[in-house]
């Protein structure tokens, strides 16, 4: 069995893309090659998109699995591109459920150009994926995305089916996110190794590495909306409690609060009779139970089973910086 190195690796996504900078140019050649094909508006979409986010994580996972068996061929990087589409699809429709108005600092497609141009645009960014993964000629790799894409979904079904609905056990809250957020950084990790050729062992393992992870950025994203900036986190601040969407600080606090507290709770998130200075109010719920404390205690946990997965991949740097981009996430800001 592989030894996991675990020395302090700092800006683990910057070297990453240091090393992976020419197969990451040719993804994004190959994003805009295929929305270059499409009619100007979806074109416009596409583009609006994609420039504006962020570190490109779930298709430099994909490359950076391939890389540790050595292949930077051209299947890495069309499923790479098949996975950043899958990824702006979600967030196409993400915006459009939510309401939303920013991501990351820039208007949304849907207040650009409306709701129903970017369901579309959402729609053919999805078809495009499975045109994108069918190029590959991985039967195996088409599996394992084409099952991400739906099972993302189901997850964004079952979300809006726990909103305003604090007392959902953690139960189902992790299976919503492990379906909407964590299952796209799976897949994304597996797919790298099926088309670099790791055995059965190997791909399990990267998919683990990557779902765990998933969990943990979600959680992370989680607590963002209750502290952190708004012009770090591209959107504004507590917008999740104003929708009264069911996050795990809020189920937690749910769990620990008193009969009054739990009133608030009924009142702000499922009723949504939300006065001015509630937000506060939340967050000092929140302090009162050490909430924040008690989230990032389980982010920790997901990200040492992360790293833990790659002890079946092979030493190289590339895993290194894996480890370091695990550990980095917990602390990350958009």
């Amino acid at each position: 069995m592989n030894v996991v190195k675990t020395e302090n690796v700092k800006n683990s996504v910057f070297k990453l893309k240091q090393l992976l900078g020419r197969s990451l140019e040719a993804v994004d050649q190959e994003i805009i090659n295929r929305l270059n094909k499409s009619i100007p508006l979806i074109n416009d979409i596409g583009k609006h998109l994609i420039n504006a986010s962020g570190k490109r994580l779930r298709p430099l996972l994909t490359l950076a699995m391939a890389a540790q068996f050595n292949d930077y061929s051209k299947n890495p990087i069309i499923l790479a591109a098949a996975v950043e589409f899958i990824h702006t699809a979600t967030l196409l429709h993400d915006d459009v459920v939510d309401e939303s108005n920013l991501r990351r600092g820039e208007k949304t497609a849907n207040i650009i150009w409306g709701n129903e141009y970017s369901v579309l645009a959402g729609d053919f960014l999805f078809a495009q994926s499975f045109e994108l993964m069918v190029e590959t000629k991985s039967i195996e790799a088409l599996s394992i995305l084409a099952s991400a894409a739906c099972k993302i979904t189901q997850g964004e079904f079952q979300q809006m089916q726990i909103a305003n609905k604090p007392e959902t056990s953690q139960e189902v809250y992790f299976e919503v996110i492990g379906k909407k957020t964590a299952e796209l950084f799976g897949a994304s990790c597996k797919s790298g190794v099926i088309v670099a050729g790791g055995n059965i062992e190997q791909q399990n393992a990267a998919y683990d590495y990557g779902f765990n992870l998933g969990l943990a950025f979600q959680i992370v994203d989680d607590l963002m909306d209750f502290n952190n900036l708004p012009n770090k986190m591209g959107k504004n601040l507590g917008d999740d409690f104003k929708l009264g969407k069911t996050t795990l600080p809020v189920i937690l606090a749910w769990q620990k609060s008193n009969a009054k507290e739990k009133k608030f709770w009924i009142k702000t998130l499922k009723e949504l009779n939300q006065e001015s200075d509630d937000f506060i109010n939340a967050i000092e719920i929140f302090n009162k139970y050490n909430i924040f404390e008690i989230c990032k205690k389980k982010t920790q946990e997901f990200i040492s089973m992360s790293i833990k997965c790659l002890e079946k991949l092979p030493d190289t740097e590339i895993k290194n910086y894996l480890i370091g981009l695990a550990n980095e996430s917990v602390e990350r800001s958009k």
